[in-house]
């Protein structure tokens, strides 16, 4: 068993004043589970692992290696990654683009409706309603 893990998740659980009990039940587990975790008798796989980090919004390296980001570009939490995604891709030009796309395809849409709506009139004006 990691040692680093069994401290890191004892650490994490009581600093926010979580019981066994209430990680359990966030994690799918039983508190027993999260007892033999703690107490490095057993580790959890790889999913759990994932949970545990998203769920005190620490990254693996933190939990399981005690590795804390020092990268500038590195972030500790998805929401950071998220802001720093949006800040990149969300951008002035990109929106312009967008509407532009949306522009054309409205466009589109509305030129085959009318060719529909044309076709239609002529086969009427032709044959009549079908029966």
């Amino acid at each position: 068993m990691n040692k680093t893990i069994t401290k890191n998740l004892r650490k994490l659980r009581q600093g926010k004043r979580l019981t066994q009990e209430y990680v359990a039940e966030r994690l799918g587990v039983s508190a027993k589970a999260v007892s033999r975790w703690e107490k490095g008798d057993s580790t959890p796989d790889m999913e759990k692992l994932i949970a545990i980090s998203d769920m005190f919004e620490i990254s693996l390296d933190e939990l399981v290696m005690d590795k804390v980001p020092t990268q500038i570009g590195e972030a500790s939490s998805k929401s950071e990654i998220a802001i720093k995604l949006k800040e990149k891709v969300l951008t002035d030009e990109n929106k312009k683009k967008a509407k532009k796309g949306l522009k054309i395809a409205a466009i589109i849409f509305g030129e085959i409706v009318l060719i529909d709506v044309i076709s239609l009139i002529i086969y009427v004006s032709l044959y009549g309603f079908p029966q």
